[in-house]
């Protein structure tokens, strides 16, 4: 039961096969076994749970009306506020916090019938491919605890693998859902931007209102395609202050059929060099979708990398520079007066962002508008592109200060934050980008691609996503805990 697909738990849940407080029970005895290694769950709500499934059982057995979510027991990234159960963001300052309120994407999961028992680990404010905290610790990633699961939707990818949660709400501004989804080997999506509130995210600080910084999204972790699909459709709204005249209905996908699509396929790019395996494993992937029938082709981008990792970038580290100590701020300052223009690093662009004024964000912003218009143009020729997630399987725990950790690709060492390179460019023209496991790494771990698509157009992408499912497989329970 507790690695059956969420679906067919719910399925299970309506047809009488098994009670919401049987399944509740279910997970809360593999979180006993399994949570205290890993560590990915770190604050449970059980009795508030248990009496929940109660009433759920029993609106079963009535004959009431039910949610598409209804009887389901879950977990929550600790970057939302959840109403009653400690909501920390990974800050220690905030480590007492207990809302009275649910984030409204929550809440809109709650209104579907979903019981929330628990909430899993973060970095701090979010902010780092690795999950841990002063509060929590670190959590591991099922398949070898000696790795990290990512970041910052860590805790909820961990969980996921690790048979403790069927479904997960996380969120994404450089990879979140999708990098933790492929060190896991789970699906995750990151929707296109919008079209779920953030509201209740933390950061900012609890009690604020997170909308409209041009980047960030929140989305679902699953095991399954189908899962992405019913908590997407549940999920997507308007935020509840332009709800009264806004609402959102995305198109349905472009084609079921595989003999009808036409894919792109980024699998290699010098600028953001990925590990052998995970090029090679995306040509394979394309090499099926072939054979099975599909449109393939391998493309040169409308834009160059480097330019989008520009913008991406100078987008990006103002934001996530935002309420940082005022001596930060002049460290960097320094450091950017002494740059060389042609250093790309990714010391060299967190400082280029500290600095950027807002009348050089508005022009940035312009440039990223345009990018968005040949993105547009270039889904008029294909439904979809597959490209890496990361430049790298999941990589062993290093919480050493950011700018001294290193990683290793194809023998050569490179920078740790370049694993965000992947992430940028479905973030920057905000369209929305679904991770696919498709197969093994040589030492054992989960490797994963992305699929992107137009904007609004996201249900194309979990088409696709069903398709390479049912060519290369899909979930695999991590060896340790079957």
């Amino acid at each position: 039961m507790i690695f059956y697909s969420a679906h067919e738990i719910l399925e299970k849940i309506k047809q009488g096969e098994v009670s919401s407080l049987e399944v509740l029970e279910s997970f809360l005895a593999q979180v006993e076994k399994v949570n205290p290694k890993i560590n990915a769950i770190v604050a449970l709500d059980i009795e508030r749970a248990k009496e929940k499934a109660k009433e759920a059982d029993n609106k079963i057995s009535l004959k009431s009306k039910l949610g598409p979510l209804h009887g389901l027991p879950m977990t929550i990234k600790d970057a939302f506020e959840v109403e009653g159960i400690v909501s920390t963001g990974g800050n220690p300052a905030w480590k007492d916090n207990i809302p009275k309120r649910n984030a409204e994407a929550v809440q809109r999961l709650v209104d579907a019938g979903a019981i929330i028992f628990g909430k899993t680990n973060v970095p701090f404010l979010s902010s780092d491919l690795q999950s841990f905290n002063k509060i929590y610790g670190t959590t591991n990633n099922p398949w070898d605890l000696e790795r990290t699961p990512g970041g910052s939707s860590g805790g909820s990818a961990a969980a996921l693998a690790a048979g403790m949660t069927p479904l997960e709400l996380g969120s994404d501004i450089g990879g979140s859902i999708r990098v933790p989804a492929h060190f896991c080997g789970l699906y995750g999506h990151k929707p296109s931007y919008n079209i779920i509130s953030e509201v209740g995210h933390m950061p900012p600080p609890p009690g604020s209102i997170l909308t409209g910084n041009g980047l960030s999204v929140a989305g679902p972790l699953a095991r399954s395609p189908e899962d992405l699909e019913i908590a997407l459709d549940v999920l997507v709204a308007a935020q509840e202050q332009d709800s009264q005249a806004w609402k959102v209905k995305l198109p349905k996908a472009r084609t079921k059929k595989i003999k009808e699509l036409k894919i792109a396929v980024w699998p290699d790019e010098p600028y953001a060099e990925a590990d052998d395996e995970i090029t090679n494993l995306i040509k394979d992937t394309a090499e099926d979708l072939r054979h099975a029938g599909a449109k393939v082709e391998t493309v040169d981008l409308p834009i160059s990398f480097e330019e989008i990792d520009k913008i991406y970038s100078l987008l990006l580290n103002p934001l996530m520079l935002a309420g940082s100590p005022k001596e930060t701020f002049e460290t960097l300052a320094k450091l950017n007066e002494s740059l060389d223009p042609n250093d790309v690093s990714e010391l060299a662009k967190v400082a280029r962002g500290s600095v950027l004024k807002h009348a050089d964000w508005v022009l940035v912003n312009a440039i990223r508008q345009n990018m968005r218009q040949k993105w547009r143009e270039f889904f008029n020729k294909f439904d979809v592109i597959l490209c890496p997630t990361c430049i790298t399987p999941a990589f062993k725990h290093n919480h050493n200060p950011v700018h001294e950790r290193k990683l290793t690709i194809n023998g050569k060492d490179d920078e740790y934050l370049r694993a965000t390179l992947w992430a940028g460019p479905a973030v920057s023209a905000g369209l929305p980008s679904t991770n696919v496991p498709i197969g093994m790494s040589s030492n054992n771990l989960p490797i994963s691609m992305q699929i992107t698509g137009p904007y609004l157009e996201d249900k194309t992408c979990l088409e696709v996503a069903k398709v390479v499912r049912n060519l290369r497989g899909g979930f695999k329970i991590p060896p340790n805990l079957q």
